[in-house]
Formats: C-alpha cells, structure tokens, sequence
C-alpha cells in the first residue's frame, strides 16, 4: 500500500512539472492548456523513471558545466 502511495506523490509532482514547464517555462501555445494538463496526467504514469532521468540529466549537466568552469579557469 505504501508503494502505491509513493507512486501516486510521483505522479502528482511528474503531472504538476510537466504542466508548469510545458506552460510557463516553454511556453508551448500550440495546443491550449487542457490539452496540456491532459498531457500532463499520461506523463506522470512515468513518474518516477521520468524523475530518475530528469536529476540524472541534471547531475551530467552540473558535472559538465563544473568541467568547462576548470578548464577556463585553469587555461587562463
């Protein structure tokens, strides 16, 4: 029971950034914002592997811009 619950706060983050970002951050006007929202709830199925990859990508991107960063640093 407790694996589902967890499940669904996954969903419900997963749901909630995907909204905000397709919205406001992207700012997607091709569809309207139902479209959006309902877009939304299907991607969040995938709540925690979506989440997984996205601070997955996030911690390569840190170590990416940190390794540019020295580089200049140290090239100078």
């Amino acid at each position: 029971m407790m694996y589902l619950a967890f499940w669904f706060v996954g969903w419900l983050i997963m749901s909630i950034g995907y909204y905000v970002y397709k919205v406001y951050i992207d700012k997607d006007t091709k569809v309207n914002k139902k479209v959006h929202a309902w877009r939304a709830f299907w991607a969040g199925m995938s709540s925690w592997i979506a989440i997984f990859f996205v601070v997955s990508f996030f911690i390569v991107g840190c170590m990416a811009m940190l390794d540019d960063w020295v580089e200049n640093k140290l090239s100078k």
